[in-house]
């Protein structure tokens, strides 16, 4: 739905929804990479250089908690696999390389506090 609102560019609803996520996704025990996940298409959208920051540096300092779910007695009736480290790292670099996309983070562009977050890993 929040992506159906910036197709319309309703960045506000689409916050709005992402929100919702956000806290459906607390609830859940989802863990921080999960909760602050929403908010980047909405940064994006607007081209919010202070909180694209923010939320990418959120996303990357929470890489680990992608699969704290699995911790939670909500989910204690299932059971999971372990995570190896690496799959971890990962997704970090993963991420780092997308973050990097000209094209996509373009607007970043000189803002140093990202240039370090970003190219100085």
């Amino acid at each position: 739905m929040a992506g159906l609102a910036l197709r319309e560019n309703d960045i506000g609803y689409a916050r709005f929804l992402s929100g919702k996520v956000q806290a459906v996704a607390h609830t859940l025990k989802m863990g921080k990479y999960n909760e602050y996940s929403p908010m980047l298409d909405i940064v994006c959208a607007g081209k919010d250089v202070e909180g694209t920051y923010k939320v990418v540096k959120h996303l990357l300092d929470n890489v680990g908690t992608m699969y704290d779910f699995r911790k939670s007695s909500l989910y204690k009736h299932m059971k999971f696999r372990d995570i190896d480290e690496a799959i971890l790292d990962g997704v970090k670099e993963k991420l780092l390389e997308g973050f990097r996309n000209e094209e996509e983070f373009g607007y970043m562009a000189g803002y140093e506090p990202w240039e370090k977050l970003i190219f100085d890993r």
